[in-house]
């Protein structure tokens, strides 16, 4: 093995000496190539880094620049908010509830051809305006929505380890528990809320009910509860929020108002949740949770999965910027976003 090494170096270093020589370019590199080919060898340049500039920070908030490397095995990616870069960077992230109406906080230098500029979004529909002016102006979508470009969910089920196999459900002693930030009455939740209460006994948190809960506990109380109503505050097609997730990784069952069950059952287990849309009315979806609450066998089904799948959250923003990084390095083709108006909020 030593021997065709240096073998390969010393034909190497003719070539090179031959190239210096005579300029043969073409010759040099199809040689080159064919004998680096035979010894599985390559003779290519590494490619520069991909620079994504971050050109608003998300409602003024930085999330950092942590490596992609080790976070998501992302690589050759560099991300910055240094907007004296902006003829370098292959990439500007915009975050959509930053921008302005009339775009007056948008690049005014010209764009470079060969940059991407890609909208950035992770509210709903309902919690974000569309704006006219940016018809034709992006060449990607980001967004928990499985159609964008770089789609990044709330979150995601992943395989267990060996350890995360050995799960043991936590201690409960509430019933059905909710932490509610916005409680409108306009809103599908709390109108669905308001029917189930009349059934059922449910431990609410929130200003609303004069009960608020700071962070610090928030993990500890959903860990209490047997079920948790993981009520979404609007309803459009994948938006499935932290709401969820937590609920899952906390070790409560999560009762869900969203989107449909199938649309649900794309991003966690069939057995892991209960929906709403299961049962005819809300007396009804109290009736069955009250039997569980009384079998613990029945409870406990909806555990199993928890044998093969732990629930992880999104880390926002970074891991939104490392893939649109990624996105990028990989797809060199151009692409522009026609209408994006009609794309998220037809």
């Amino acid at each position: 093995m030593c021997s065709a090494n240096i073998t390969i170096a010393m034909f190497l270093m003719a070539c090179f000496t031959i190239y210096m020589c005579y300029n043969s370019t073409k010759n040099f590199a199809e040689t080159c190539l064919s004998v680096l080919k035979m010894q599985n060898y390559k003779c290519t340049k590494g490619e520069p880094d991909t620079i994504l500039l971050i050109w608003m920070w998300p409602f003024g908030n930085s999330f950092g620049f942590g490596p992609c490397s080790s976070a998501f095995d992302i690589h050759g990616c560099r991300l910055t908010d240094d907007r004296g870069l902006f003829n370098q960077a292959h990439g500007v992230m915009f975050h959509h509830r930053d921008i302005r109406r009339d775009l007056s906080n948008m690049p005014q230098l010209p764009r470079p051809a060969f940059q991407k500029w890609v909208w950035w979004n992770m509210e709903s529909p309902s919690n974000s305006y569309p704006l006219p002016l940016l018809k034709d102006l992006f060449n990607l979508t980001s967004s928990y929505r499985g159609d964008s470009d770089s789609p990044v969910p709330y979150g995601r089920i992943t395989d267990t380890t060996e350890e995360e196999k050995k799960y043991t459900i936590p201690k409960k002693d509430k019933f059905v528990c909710w932490v509610v930030s916005k409680f409108k009455t306009d809103f599908k939740r709390s109108q669905y809320y308001t029917e189930l209460v009349k059934f059922i006994n449910v431990s609410a948190y929130g200003r609303h009910f004069n009960n608020p809960i700071n962070g610090k506990d928030y993990s500890s109380l959903v860990s209490s509860c047997k079920f948790y109503l993981s009520f979404e505050n609007s309803i459009h097609r994948d938006y499935v929020t932290e709401k969820l997730f937590n609920a899952l990784a906390l070790g409560a069952v999560p009762v869900v108002l969203g989107p449909s069950r199938e649309n649900y059952e794309l991003f966690i287990p069939s057995k892991a949740f209960i929906h709403v849309d299961d049962f005819p009315s809300p007396k009804e979806l109290a009736d069955h949770l009250k039997l569980l609450d009384q079998n613990e066998d029945l409870y406990k089904q909806y555990f199993t999965w928890r044998e093969h799948f732990v629930s992880t959250e999104t880390l926002f923003g970074l891991e939104h910027a490392c893939r649109i990084c990624d996105h990028i390095r990989r797809n060199k083709h151009y692409k522009v976003v026609k209408d994006l108006n009609s794309w998220f909020w037809g």
